[in-house]
């Protein structure tokens, strides 16, 4: 017999869709892709990074980073820069007007929380924490080789 789908699954992976149209329309309004969008995004999570770490976060190859780093840099949203220990590296790290896009971007992501109708900060807080945790941990499943079978 069938195993019956999960209907929260059919939501989660509507909101996972209506974040993804959020991201496309952020990035349309700054006139940038979603390539860049996703890449600023992970060095305003994670800080400055190589480009083999972008390249790792974002799942794109070296070359295609390299790319997309030409991309940012000429618009003056991600600059290339010396590590802060290490002088053989260089890192890339947003620049003033890649904060500025962002935290245009969080102020309407925080607009989206607050029409959260019913429910306190802090519930919403725990509710986005699990889905984090579980959304990493899931990813983490799929990518081992005996979850292939």
């Amino acid at each position: 017999m069938p195993q019956q789908p999960d209907p929260r699954a059919a939501k989660l992976r509507a909101l996972v869709l209506a974040a993804e149209h959020f991201r496309q329309v952020v990035a349309e309004r700054f006139g940038i892709g979603l390539t860049e969008a996703a890449a600023m995004s992970h060095l305003r999570a994670h800080g400055s990074l190589s480009a083999r770490e972008l390249a790792e976060a974002t799942g794109l190859t070296p070359s295609t980073v390299t790319a997309l780093l030409g991309r940012l840099e000429a618009a003056d949203l991600a600059e290339r820069a010396p590590h802060p220990t290490d002088r053989r590296r260089i890192v890339v790290a947003l620049t003033a007007e890649g904060n500025a896009y962002l935290d245009r971007s969080e102020a309407w992501l925080a607009d989206v929380l607050d029409g959260v109708e019913g429910a306190d900060a802090e519930e919403v807080d725990r509710v986005l924490d699990g889905l984090g945790a579980a959304f990493d941990a899931q990813s983490a499943f799929i990518q081992e080789p005996a979850a292939q079978e």
